[in-house]
């Protein structure tokens, strides 16, 4: 809950402290506590009946709090998706941030940043998912300002993250860009595959072409077909980085692998 607050009063600014103590009323803690707990009776909805039958009659119902009460802290159920979506980029800038901190070469590092990326997507799939739904015209039009604007905040803070990245291993003349490979496209075609390949590999699952995949780790390969074709250094024949992705692993996630459940599909571990 602490952490949830700092992110609030501290959106994209890390070099800053949060003294909540300072800053925080006991009120405003509790009301922070509420919102957490109809945020996880939400998320909890969505899984069972999905973001198109969410509604508030049916947050109120599943929550001990009055619809009036729930009304105060979300404008519309639009209001709770978009919630629940920067939910999601806060997990993700926690594992971002764990992911950058890997002892490595660059291309290493973006490696790990796409680990961060593919355990987000396991621990909290039903968050994950929410982040282009969030998108949707018909849930930002109808949340609220404040809300939007932490959820673009929180999104520049994680594009800053990666592009950083780039810079450094253009710098360390470890990532050679082709002619017109600018840091903006290079970041959209990281993310594209990596979403990609989680979004197919989680939800396509039972379809012949991706069940003969067993065996393989084809979320690696593509990752490394994509970076061997930026002129990322070194490449994929000179270094092996299935070794490096098992370095990340056990150097830097070995706690969120250990939450992840057995039931998760063999082809996405």
């Amino acid at each position: 809950m602490l952490k949830f607050l700092c992110d609030i009063a501290n959106t994209s600014k890390e070099s800053r402290s949060c003294p909540l103590q300072q800053r925080f009323s006991k009120k405003q803690l509790a009301i922070a506590d509420r919102e957490q707990e109809l945020l996880h009776i939400a998320k909890q909805l969505v899984e069972a009946e999905g973001y198109a039958n969410l509604t508030m009659d049916k947050l109120t119902a599943a929550s001990p709090y009055s619809k009036g009460t729930i009304y105060n802290h979300f404008a519309s159920k639009e209001d709770v998706i978009t919630a629940l979506c920067n939910a999601s980029l806060r997990h993700e800038i926690s594992l971002f941030k764990k992911a950058l901190q890997f002892e490595g070469n660059t291309r290493e590092k973006a490696l790990a940043l796409h680990q961060a990326y593919l355990l987000s997507a396991k621990l909290q799939p039903i968050l994950f998912s929410c982040v282009l739904t969030a998108k949707s015209p018909w849930v930002q039009e109808k949340s609220s300002p404040a809300r939007l604007t932490v959820q673009q905040e929180l999104e520049k803070e994680i594009s800053q993250m990666v592009d950083v990245l780039l810079q450094q291993a253009i710098a360390a003349n470890e990532l050679q860009p082709k002619t017109g490979a600018t840091v903006d496209l290079m970041a959209f075609a990281n993310w594209a595959i990596s979403f990609g390949s989680i979004a197919l590999l989680s939800s396509a699952s039972e379809t012949y072409s991706i069940d003969r995949l067993q065996g393989t780790h084809p979320f690696l390969f593509n990752l490394n077909c994509m970076l061997d074709g930026m002129n990322w250094l070194p490449q994929s024949s000179d270094w092996d980085y299935s070794q490096s992705w098992l370095r990340i692993e056990k150097q830097l996630f070995a706690t969120e692998l250990q939450q992840i459940s057995r039931a998760i599909p063999d082809v996405l571990k």
